[in-house]
């Protein structure tokens, strides 16, 4: 196995992201790795997820190689899989194919798949910037009372409009908000996360289970 240990560089940016779901900020070396972990934060197949895990040796033409892929993930029914997060141009260069594939060869005799994820993937419809909204208030207790009155208003309208809520109210737009994102990241108020961004007519409803 092979662990490789991530530098701070003057040429290279590094990426913090706070995960809930791992209880542990993650570092990330690209951009398209850090909105990588937005999808995984809020996936609900997936129970925990690890950046840059520990690495494994592959066979490419005679010499072996080190590797570690971007990301460990552990899914909702035990299985892991690690995943390697790349721009779509550079996943079509014909070195980088072969090598991915050789990558994959060895994964099979771990006993663990590898997969690639490329920016249309993560980027695609509004999913990434909801799922940025949510995360932007996730950890947010400080308004446990007004998310309460928020609620019971979803529960006794059913479902309902943030923009019929407002009307039901005496918050500003941004108050309420605030309060229905705070309520989504803990799981007590849904919406379709990948229909349309998140505005004043979005239609929310109490999450179940």
């Amino acid at each position: 196995m092979y662990q490789r240990n991530i530098k701070h560089s003057r040429v290279k940016n590094l990426f913090k992201f706070a995960s809930l779901k791992n209880r542990a900020s993650l570092t990330l070396e690209s951009s398209l790795e850090f909105d990588a972990c937005f999808h995984f934060e809020y996936s609900k197949s997936v129970s925990a997820f690890e950046a840059q895990p520990i690495g494994f040796y592959y066979q490419y033409y005679g010499k072996s190689l080190p590797y570690t892929p971007d990301f460990l993930v552990s899914s909702a029914d035990g299985k892991q899989i690690y995943y390697e997060i790349k721009y779509s141009k550079e996943a079509r260069d014909p070195e980088v194919k072969h090598r991915f594939k050789h990558k994959q060869q060895s994964c099979v005799e771990l006993g663990i798949v590898l997969r690639l994820i490329t920016e249309r993937q993560l980027h695609k419809g509004p999913l990434l910037n909801n799922l940025k909204l949510l995360h932007r208030y996730s950890g947010d207790s400080k308004y446990n009372t007004q998310i309460e009155w928020v609620l019971s208003l979803v529960r006794k309208l059913g479902v309902v409009t943030v923009r019929e809520l407002l009307d039901e109210s005496k918050l500003t737009q941004g108050q309420l908000n605030k309060l229905v994102l705070i309520g989504a990241s803990q799981g007590l108020i849904q919406f379709d996360l990948d229909a349309t961004p998140f505005g004043l007519d979005t239609e929310l409803s109490i999450a179940h289970g």
